[in-house]
């Protein structure tokens, strides 16, 4: 190992050693005689990369806020379309007059409420019949009714098996 002072001399000798190097490759280069064509077509290639780097640092510059002007460009675009034309409102399929007399269910009833065990509802082929069922009796299924209503009847759907006994029950009009 090397004392710190001779650390600094060692870099001292090494920086000399340098410059007689480097001092010894000027005075060859300055004996090579170029022709003066190869001057004018270095300086014309080195022009020319310098201005390709300028146009794609410039290119490179506008690539994040371009990114971004898109993408707020995108979103107010889809924003816009969504308040302006919201499919809710259009009715993707033509209506279709085989359908359009035809007595079907609205879609937004209520879920069947199971009246036995789930085992049984799937090993039985149950039949749907509509009937309208006093206000009183949903009270034996735990559902709260209203004393003044208790006389009242109430629309219901049922599922009842093949020999009529209620499986499940949804209530339409309550």
């Amino acid at each position: 190992m090397t004392a710190p002072g001779n650390a600094i001399d060692d870099a001292g000798s090494m920086d000399a050693a340098l410059d007689r190097q480097f001092s010894i490759l000027r005075e060859e280069l300055q004996q090579l005689d170029a022709p003066a064509a190869t001057e004018q077509l270095l300086l014309q290639a080195f022009a020319n990369q310098q201005a390709k780097d300028k146009k794609q640092a410039r290119i490179r510059r506008w690539h994040p806020w371009l990114g971004g002007m898109l993408t707020m460009g995108g979103s107010l675009g889809l924003f816009m379309m969504m308040v302006l034309a919201p499919t809710h409102m259009q009715d993707p399929v033509p209506p279709n007059t085989a359908y359009a007399n035809a007595d079907l269910p609205p879609f937004n009833l209520p879920p069947f409420i199971a009246l036995v065990p789930l085992d049984r509802l799937n090993n039985e082929t149950p039949r749907m019949l509509e009937a309208e069922v006093p206000a009183a009796w949903l009270t034996s299924l735990g559902m709260p009714v209203n004393p003044e209503m208790a006389g009242d009847l109430v629309q219901a759907q049922m599922l009842v098996d093949a020999d009529g006994t209620p499986l499940a029950m949804r209530l339409l009009k309550y």
